[in-house]
Formats: structure tokens, C-alpha cells, sequence
């Protein structure tokens, strides 16, 4: 599998994408990125014997779909179109089938474990450093105030949410990169909100 030209292919497909259209163009390609780079660390942490190729191509494709009713089946069929003849057929099996459920957060006895590795990863990629830019984003194409996103932050929907996607993840050092992450948004708010008020 070459991993450059699959990249690219990615690169390609996704970086000028706006969909959903609540996130910034390119944002599925970098997304997709991070996701399958953060499933290598989960991988090695692990001591996982999946192949990562397939697990990197898997978290790069994963969102390709997005925009479609029931994406990651969009998505699983769109990435074998993309690779096909780019990797043996056993391999983009086993990248569609990391598409195709990397959404299926219940837990479901089935799933391989780079699926569970993937769908740890994707969640993730939405919280620590990354989670500013998607809620200041998100204010600004919504015309919220800086009243509206601490009311939102603060309100129990956020704080279900958070405990919510905790709940879904596989692996304990997922979780623990997950607390770790939260903690630093909880600071950055706590600061940013008293910054914003007071000036100091």
C-alpha cells in the first residue's frame, strides 16, 4: 500500500470539501488526518498487531462520506472507488469495513479491533486544542455572541455531551488522552471567558 499516493488521493478529495457545512473548507481531509495519526499512537499505546497502513488509510477516509444520509456506508463505497487497485483487495476490505462502522459506537461485539481503534481516534480529534477552533467557528457562521458560547459551554448539553462521548470510547488509554484533553479546554476556556470580560 502506498501510503504517499493514498494520501494524495485524500488530499484530493477532501481538503477543498465544506462538509458539514458548519466546519471550514478542508476540514474532512485534516480531520481525517489527525484522526489516523492519532490511531497510530492509539495502536502502538496498545501494543496492536493491525496493520497500519490499513488502520492510517481506514482514519483518513473515515468522514469521506459526510454530507450523505448514512455516511459512512457513502463513505465506505466512495473509498473503494478511490483505492481501488491502489492496495490488495484484502487490504480495502479491511479499510472499507473501518469506514463503514467507524460511526457504529455501541460497543457491538463484532467490530474489528482497528475499527474500535478508528472510532477512539475520531472522537479524539474533537476535543483538547482542537475544540476553540471548532466552537469559535461554529459562533461566527451562527452570529452567536461571546454570552451565547458561554451559556452553551457552561449548559448541561455541553457537559452531557462531553460525558457522553467519554462513554464511547474503547480503550483506556484513549481515555486517559481524552481526560487530558478535556482538562486543557476547561483551562482555556476558564481563561479565554475571563480574559474576554475583564481584560486581564
Amino acid at each position: 500500500m502506498d501510503i504517499a499516493k493514498i494520501e494524495q488521493v485524500a488530499r484530493d478529495a477532501m481538503e477543498q470539501r465544506q462538509d458539514p457545512r458548519e466546519r471550514e473548507p478542508g476540514w474532512l481531509y485534516y480531520h481525517g488526518r489527525r484522526t489516523a495519526k492519532l490511531a497510530l499512537w492509539l495502536c502502538n499505546d496498545l501494543g496492536s498487531g493491525a496493520d497500519r497502513d490499513t488502520l492510517y488509510a481506514g482514519g483518513l477516509f473515515h468522514d469521506i462520506g459526510k454530507g450523505a444520509d448514512d455516511h459512512h456506508r457513502a463513505g465506505a463505497d466512495r473509498a473503494r472507488k478511490l483505492l481501488k487497485g491502489m492496495c490488495a483487495p484484502e487490504e480495502l476490505d479491511a479499510v472499507c469495513d473501518i469506514v463503514a462502522r467507524h460511526c457504529l459506537r455501541t460497543h457491538t461485539p463484532d467490530l474489528s479491533e482497528p475499527v474500535m481503534i478508528v472510532q477512539d481516534a475520531d472522537v479524539l480529534d474533537h476535543f483538547g486544542v482542537i475544540e476553540p477552533w471548532l466552537a469559535f467557528y461554529w459562533s461566527g457562521r451562527h452570529g452567536e455572541s461571546f454570552n451565547d458560547h458561554v451559556r452553551f459551554k457552561a449548559g448541561e448539553g455541553s457537559i452531557f455531551h462531553r460525558r457522553k462521548m467519554r462513554s464511547m470510547l474503547n480503550y483506556e488509554p484513549a481515555k486517559r488522552m481524552f481526560d487530558e484533553r478535556l482538562a486543557f479546554e476547561e483551562e482555556f476556556f476558564a481563561r479565554f471567558h475571563r480574559v474576554y470580560r475583564e481584560g486581564v
